[in-house]
């Protein structure tokens, strides 16, 4: 390589690595990949230690608690984080209030459903992990608006560790547990016994401290902003989802255990990627002065890594997966391949989503997320009855189509600054 491009090369890496949004990015994606290798580890332990149907029963558990928490995931946060400092205390104030609501709430829920299940289904133990598991949402309210607050000052180092120190605490918790013999209860008592470890993490140093005096900002302009994100999460969660359902009743159980495997072998660096990058630009383009200019400059200056980090992915999947998963699962190579590269589209919406989502324009957001689960479902749907291969490139081809779209859209708009924001 010139001695001029290896200089160009570096100085661009020295000015990524300064760059406050790539380290969040960088720091996000950290813990993701930590969680993601001792969940590897786990399994290992998991697969020698229990059978089909302790790992049966622990999977309903989780599933269960998992579609649940969706709902925490409702914007209210991410009010806290866009609000200005003028109105920060009252709307921080008026989330905590309503996170304990909502808390409580699908406390409640989890247990009746946990003892709808212990009737229906006796000495199995599912209704009572099932209902332990709302404990957690009993735990969470402490420590939400110190999480919001953390996220709306960047902090991502810290959150990153806090995401690390709860993942490898439960990975190992899990196998301690099955080495134990406790079954099925390995795989669902460390997701309580970790809850802990998350609140002592964010709760160090009192990110957030409670102005009584500042009084409470009007829950109808946070609903207002609030719910359109939710339902953008609940309809993603639908669209992670229905893929499978779609594979399993046109091609059946053998395509779907082939495609399920090819997802998550396939989709588990660039999920991290696309969670660490929506999780760290929301924030950062709140606290920027022009959102729309902030966010093409953003895209700019991540496109080239991340683009790489896609494609090497997509290549090295070709040779890892024989290898890491054995000579049984080489066939499946160029399906990983094939799906890793429908994450960029992926980052793209999400980014565009993010964007919406920090000018107050959830309703544009919610928008976006349905145009994106319509692009990838409605050419899989279509595909499917061309064989597994066929389907996957479809749905491929149609998100980046529109991801590129949107994206193309998005940059030829210009936009005034924005007046900070007086509501949330």
């Amino acid at each position: 390589m010139p001695a001029k491009t290896l200089t160009k090369t570096k100085n661009r890496i020295a000015r990524l690595g300064a760059d406050r949004l790539a380290r969040s990015v960088g720091w996000l994606t950290g813990a993701e990949l930590v969680s993601r290798l001792g969940r590897i580890l786990a399994a290992i332990v998991l697969a020698r230690q229990l059978d089909a149907a302790a790992f049966g029963v622990a999977a309903v558990a989780v599933t269960i608690y998992e579609l649940i928490r969706v709902f925490t995931e409702n914007g209210v946060g991410a009010a806290v984080v866009r609000a200005c400092d003028k109105t920060f205390h009252t709307t921080a104030n008026t989330a905590y209030r309503l996170m304990w609501i909502v808390c409580l709430g699908l406390a409640a829920i989890q247990i009746g459903i946990g003892l709808a299940v212990e009737t229906l289904l006796p000495g199995k133990d599912l209704g009572a992990m099932i209902a332990l598991l709302a404990v957690t949402y009993l735990i969470m309210p402490f420590g939400l608006v110190h999480a919001y607050t953390l996220l709306r000052a960047q902090n991502m180092k810290r959150l990153a560790g806090v995401a690390s120190a709860q993942a490898v605490t439960d990975h190992l918790l899990t196998a301690i547990l099955a080495l134990s013999g406790a079954g099925a209860w390995a795989i669902v008592l460390p997701k309580l016994l970790t809850t802990p470890v998350w609140l002592c993490g964010v709760l160090h140093g009192r990110p957030w401290k409670r102005d009584h005096a500042a009084g409470c900002a009007p829950v109808r302009g946070i609903l207002h902003f609030s719910l359109p994100v939710l339902g953008a999460e609940l309809l993603t969660a639908f669209r992670d989802q229905m893929d499978k359902v779609i594979v399993s009743l046109t091609l059946g159980v053998e395509a779907l255990g082939l495609y399920y495997f090819a997802f998550n072998a396939g989709l588990g660096v660039s999920s991290a990627l696309n969670r660490a990058f929506s999780n760290a630009i929301y924030p950062h383009l709140c606290k920027a002065a022009d959102v729309a200019d902030s966010y093409r400059r953003a895209l700019f200056r991540l496109s080239l890594p991340l683009g790489l980090a896609y494609v090497a992915q997509a290549g090295a999947a070709l040779v890892y997966v024989p290898i890491v998963f054995s000579e049984r699962w080489a066939s499946a190579a160029p399906l990983v391949a094939l799906l890793c590269l429908g994450g960029p589209a992926r980052l793209l919406v999400d980014g565009a989503r993010m964007r919406a989502r920090a000018l107050g324009e959830t309703a544009t957001e919610l928008l976006c997320t349905i145009g994106f689960a319509v692009s990838v479902l409605a050419p899989f749907a279509l595909a499917s009855s061309f064989g597994l291969y066929a389907t996957a490139l479809a749905s491929v081809a149609g998100a980046s189509g529109f991801a590129l779209m949107l994206t193309t859209a998005l940059f030829a708009v210009r936009l005034p600054a924005p007046s900070r924001f007086t509501m949330v």
